[in-house]
């Protein structure tokens, strides 16, 4: 081997690191900004994503053998996981969420008895 080739084969490896480590530090910024916007939203962006999540879970909810606060409980349930997973701290929107479930129920019986 002479020292052209093994020359050749330094700077291809040094590239190679280099383009590495350039790619973790890429990579550890981009999950950076993730993590802050997460944690930057607002309380009117949770309580939108929480409402949305809240939806889903009635629909479920409509189709389970559950009846009345047994459903309500469930949906509940499901949002309070649904939160964790998102690092959205749920205990500051029981209230508004126990509302709007309430209010959403009403609506649609409304339409059911009509």
């Amino acid at each position: 081997m002479d020292w052209i080739t093994t020359a050749n084969g330094l700077i291809a490896l040094l590239t190679g690191l280099i383009g590495l480590v350039l790619a973790g530090i890429s990579a550890y910024f981009g999950i950076k900004a993730v993590i802050k916007n997460m944690k930057n939203k607002t309380f009117e962006e949770n309580w939108a994503l929480i409402m949305s999540i809240a939806d889903a879970a009635m629909k479920q909810a409509e189709v389970s053998y559950e009846k009345g606060e047994d459903k309500k409980e469930m949906v509940i349930n499901m949002v309070r996981v649904a939160c964790e997973n998102a690092n959205i701290n749920i205990n500051d929107f029981l209230d508004k969420l126990s509302s709007y479930i309430d209010q959403s129920i009403a609506f649609v019986n409304s339409f059911i008895k009509e």
